[in-house]
Order: C-alpha cells, then structure tokens, then sequence
C-alpha cells in the first residue's frame, strides 16, 4: 500500500540545486509512492519534451512545459496516480476531494473514486466563459467540510491561493493539497499558502526530469543545462540559452 508521511517533510524544496542562490527554501510534504511513479511519469509519451519555450509568451523556459494531461490517457497509469492522493486525503481526514479547474479534475476524480470520497470541482477565477451567478464549487457541497484540493501542478502557489480563496469563500475547510508533480523546487518564490499548508504530490518536477534522463527522454548534457536554468533562473541574455537551442533531443 503507497503512505503518505505527513509528520515531517521528507525534504526542501530545491534539493537538487546546483547552486545555492540567497533565497527560503520551502518545507514541502511529499507523497513517496511504493512504485517508481516519477520514473513512470517521465517515460508517458509527450510529458517531457526537450526545447526551449516559452510560458504564457512570457517567461522563457529551457523546456517545453510539462504535457501532465499525457498522464491521463492510461487507465492503469492514472489509478495508480491517484492512489498517493487517496493515502494523502485519508490521512488528513478530508470529507471531500475537490478538482481545480481544468488541471486538476482528472486526478481528483480518481482520487476521488479510489478513496471512495465525495468528489468537486472548483472553478477557475475570473475563468472566461462563466457566468457571475455560477457557483464557486460543483458537485458535492463544501461548506464545513474539511476538504484536499487537487491541481495537475504547483508552482509558485498563485494558484492555489486564488483557488483557497474560492473555496472558504463557500465555507469549505481546506486541509491540504496534491498535485501530479510539485514545481516549487524550481520557483523563485512561493506564496504563503503554498510554504504552509500541507501538500502532497506523486514527484517533483527535479525527480520527474532525473527520471526522463535516465529513461533516455532528455539528452544528460540537456538535462544538466534544463536544471541550471530552472534552478538558478537564468536572464533572457544569458549566453547559455544558445547551447540548449543546439543540444539535440535523445
């Protein structure tokens, strides 16, 4: 059966870095699965890509974004996401497991189904398309239910603040969160949610990329050059930008 430790983080944030930058590091729980689930995730086809992209137009990335919805496709795959996720919940005695729109409803559908918990969606803030009138949260109710947000990742936790805010706004308890993949190893900064409230992820997004590479998904040379720039937060003009556009995908 996967557990989940939730008494103590198993470890900080960024603990692969490859150069220690003045910054907090952030305590994190993590979901440490009885299969190599990392290692499952970095091989799904199209989750991990070589290239250099670009976030929202803006923010310059040394790789394409990761496809986390590619993990979705596999039935078999998917259930054993999910069941961390139900461990997580079980443990922090959620009554509901709630989806953040879009990312995160697949995931927290499974969870839902596999820890046999009532299952809602939340909606996206200021989300185009919805009407004003519309409910916050979808499906079972939330009000003075202690309830786990589920996200496809977290980052920075911009997110999960707007997505907290929904929630107690409908009177909704939340206990934690779990995402596919914990991206805050690689932020610059974290918000305050996202440094206190207990979450839970199948792998980081460092452990995912160390995986890829030993599958043979990332070129070594790229990996090494990805995590720098990811860790470290390299300038627009930093040089170095140029050898990952010529490092070849394996």
């Amino acid at each position: 059966m996967n557990t989940t430790r939730i008494s103590a983080p198993r470890s900080l944030a960024n603990a692969h870095r490859v150069k220690v930058v003045e910054r907090a590091d952030v305590a994190r729980l993590t979901v440490v699965p009885a299969v190599d689930l990392a290692g499952r995730l970095a091989v799904v086809p199209g989750l991990v890509r070589p290239g250099v992209s670009h976030w929202d137009m803006t923010t310059r990335l040394p790789l394409h974004p990761l496809s986390v919805e590619n993990a979705y496709a596999d039935p078999r795959l998917l259930r054993e996401l999910a069941a961390p996720g139900a461990d997580f919940a079980r443990q922090l005695g959620a009554e509901v497991v709630v989806g953040a729109e879009t990312g995160g409803i697949p995931l927290a559908t499974a969870i839902a189904l596999s820890g046999d918990l009532p299952f809602a969606f939340v909606r996206k803030p200021g989300y185009v398309g919805h009407e004003d009138h519309e409910p916050r949260v979808r499906g079972a109710g939330v009000t003075g239910r202690r309830v786990v947000l589920v996200d496809d990742a977290i980052s920075s936790g911009a997110a999960l603040e707007a997505f907290a805010d929904e929630l107690r706004a409908e009177g909704a308890i939340l206990v934690g969160a779990f995402a596919l993949v914990d991206m805050r190893d690689v932020a610059a900064s974290v918000t305050p949610t996202a440094r206190t409230l207990p979450i839970g992820s199948v792998a980081t997004y460092l452990d995912v990329l160390e995986a890829a590479t030993d599958a043979g998904v990332l070129d070594p040379s790229v990996h090494k050059l990805a995590v720098d720039a990811l860790v470290n937060h390299w300038s627009d003009d930093d040089p170095r930008w140029s050898l990952l556009d010529q490092r070849p995908a394996a």
